[in-house]
């Protein structure tokens, strides 16, 4: 691939899949027994770090498909392929963290709902 003034992000989806997977089941695991066991504060931290990783990883590709675009509009970027796998990758990384996203406001909610 060629650099034509653009940078396409180095992560890969399945890159922060694979992650997000090994972190949350790090974070968790079988160590929390019960709903009342608090986080740790290395575990809060950990789980922060993993989210703004993730979204850092989102812009990242959003921004590279921003430049990409912009590249093919002003006829710098010679292949229109490399452009639509950018915009292609942006897109589904943002689905995926707005469907992460659900799914924490979902948990939460159903949490504070749980009756004690």
């Amino acid at each position: 691939m060629q650099n034509n003034g653009f940078s396409l992000p180095t992560s890969g989806i399945q890159g922060i899949s694979n992650g997000i997977t090994s972190k949350i089941s790090h974070l968790g695991g079988d160590s929390i027994s019960s709903v009342s066991d608090a986080p740790t504060a290395e575990q809060a931290r950990g789980f922060q770090q993993l989210l703004s990783d993730a979204i850092g990883s989102v812009n990242e590709a959003q921004d590279g498909a921003k430049k990409a675009t912009e590249a093919l509009m002003t006829g710098k970027a010679e292949s229109l392929h490399e452009v639509q796998i950018a915009g292609a990758k942006a897109e589904i990384m943002m689905k995926l963290t707005t469907t992460v996203t659900s799914k924490l406001a979902q948990a939460t909610t159903q949490l504070f709902q749980m009756q004690v």
